[in-house]
């Protein structure tokens, strides 16, 4: 399995979920499950979920941290 790396700096300050899914390397199904109860922090802009990039940051360090 290849190993991606991205320049945080060219990551927008609010994405779409299946982007955040392929910079977390999980599915979209799974982050859309984790945003639904909550424990994923997206938030909704009519239908369509969106993440804000610091709070995914602090999402992985938690994360990391608990691991």
């Amino acid at each position: 399995m290849q190993r991606r790396e991205t320049a945080w700096e060219r990551v927008p300050v609010v994405m779409d979920l299946s982007y955040a899914a392929i910079l977390l390397g999980v599915s979209l199904d799974r982050l859309r499950k984790l945003a639904q109860r909550g424990e994923f922090p997206a938030f909704k802009v009519g239908k369509l979920w969106r993440v804000n990039k610091t709070d995914m940051l602090f999402y992985i360090q938690k994360q990391v941290k608990t691991s």
